[in-house]
């Protein structure tokens, strides 16, 4: 799996530092300034996907089918692992990373970008 790079604008018709803008902005509206509220994950980690889903779509070519996945840690002190695995040509199909962290919290923002 790799990361999106700029080359790929002319492949795939949108560009990683695009594509990132809008996950870092997802973040940045849903959290604004708060700190790790247990009882408001679930609404925060909806408002991040609709909204990084709804943006990217405004840019991504039809052949380009969008994932966005959301994972949201309470900074305790523990580690924490996340994995995944695909089987895709590196050639189109792209990964683009956001992560934010603060002292309560860290969160991971991925889009999986595949060509149909």
């Amino acid at each position: 799996m790799t990361d999106i790079g700029d080359t790929a604008t002319e492949t795939c018709g949108y560009s990683s530092s695009e594509v990132q803008k809008y996950l870092k902005a997802a973040v940045d509206m849903a959290i604004g300034q708060d700190e790790y509220q247990h009882g408001m994950v679930s609404e925060i980690h909806q408002n991040i996907v609709d909204y990084a889903s709804k943006k990217i779509n405004t840019i991504r070519p039809p052949s380009v089918k969008v994932i966005i996945t959301c994972t949201i840690v309470q900074n305790t002190g523990a580690g924490f692992h996340i994995g995944n695995a695909t089987r895709w040509d590196d050639n189109t199909d792209k990964l683009v990373k956001y992560q934010f962290q603060n002292k309560s919290m860290t969160i991971i923002v991925n889009a999986y970008l595949v060509q149909s």
